[in-house]
């Protein structure tokens, strides 16, 4: 009888623990935004960032038009995504590389006058890499590229809400 009270009460406090440090899973962000509508423009439309943003975009609620002149627009600039050798390895091949996902962009009002930016938001990562094994690398980059990808999105609504609140400088 002890012995159960004491396994519950730990697990209570584990999960308390990790509700009060912020952890939450992965993928699980709050995407919500008070504005209806918002013009989308990119100068990369068939991207995955761009992709990911208007999927994140419709979910929470906004609808996306084409028009000029509507309200709010978000303009982005060209996603970035850089890899790089972060250490070598004996043989002077690379060991680890960084991947790095970035893009620039703003909010602008009907007229056309930024109301929230220029910003930027940078997602990275440092991977072990093994250049014997390419295929199965490429596959664990794809999937690095989509979580950054998820990453540098959430940036941008937390900073559209910041936008929304009237907080930003």
């Amino acid at each position: 009888m002890l012995n159960s009270v004491l396994r519950s009460a730990l697990a209570l406090l584990a999960v308390l623990s990790l509700a009060g440090c912020g952890w939450h899973p992965r993928g699980s962000q709050d995407l919500s935004l008070q504005m209806r509508q918002l013009r989308l423009v990119t100068q990369q439309p068939d991207a995955a960032l761009a992709e990911q943003l208007r999927r994140a975009l419709r979910a929470a609620g906004v609808e996306l038009v084409d028009a000029a002149g509507t309200g709010l627009s978000l303009h982005l600039g060209e996603e970035q995504r850089v890899l790089r050798k972060v250490s070598l390895d004996r043989d002077a091949r690379s060991a680890e590389q960084e991947m790095r996902v970035s893009v620039a962009f703003d909010l602008r009002n009907a007229d056309g006058a930024v109301v929230f930016g220029p910003r930027t938001a940078t997602a990275s990562r440092v991977y072990a890499f093994d250049p014997n094994s390419i295929i199965a690398k490429q596959d664990e980059e794809n999937l690095i590229y989509k979580e950054l990808i998820d990453n540098v999105v959430g940036q941008v609504f937390r900073q559209l809400r910041r936008a929304e609140s009237g907080l930003a400088p």
